[in-house]
């Protein structure tokens, strides 16, 4: 039996947050369905996770059903030296620097101060993307980066 979740009225990162805690807690190969807003961001979200799961939509007159199946575990990268660049995921900065998180929420990132939002969609995105999605300016970034870059020492 497949699992089906409303998750109309959230935005972005709340339904992000929803849809990573409910395939976290699915076998890989499992399906789990949602309910999206006619106008949700199905794009951004499957972009979030394509590197765990495989996504389609079906678009209706008031809603969008989004079919999501697990492909793989979500896992922290393994490398040896800890980079804080555009390529970071958050969910790592942040277990390995929680004061990272009022840094990113200084810069519009307030969903991280979240502790659920903070435990999902933390895990999908990257410093990268997060800016994209906050369109902050290079210089912005760059400021940000600096920030959190002296959090290492």
């Amino acid at each position: 039996m497949v699992a089906i979740s409303d998750l109309r009225g959230l935005s972005l990162p709340e339904a992000l947050g929803g849809i990573v805690e409910a395939i976290e807690n699915v076998e890989v190969g499992e399906q789990v369905q949602f309910v999206l807003d006619s106008d949700a961001d199905v794009e951004a979200i499957t972009t979030h996770l394509s590197e765990y799961a495989e996504c389609s939509a079906e678009k209706g007159d008031r809603f969008i059903l989004l079919k999501v199946t697990k492909r793989a575990e979500f896992k922290a990268d393994e490398e040896e030296e800890f980079r804080i660049d555009e390529n970071t995921n958050v969910g790592r900065l942040i277990e390995r620097y929680p004061e990272a998180t009022e840094i990113l929420a200084s810069y519009g990132f307030t969903p991280l101060r979240n502790p659920v939002l903070r435990k999902t969609l933390a895990k999908t995105i990257t410093l990268g993307r997060a800016k994209m999605l906050k369109k902050l300016s290079d210089e912005e970034f760059e400021e940000m980066l600096r920030k959190l870059r002296e959090l290492r020492g």
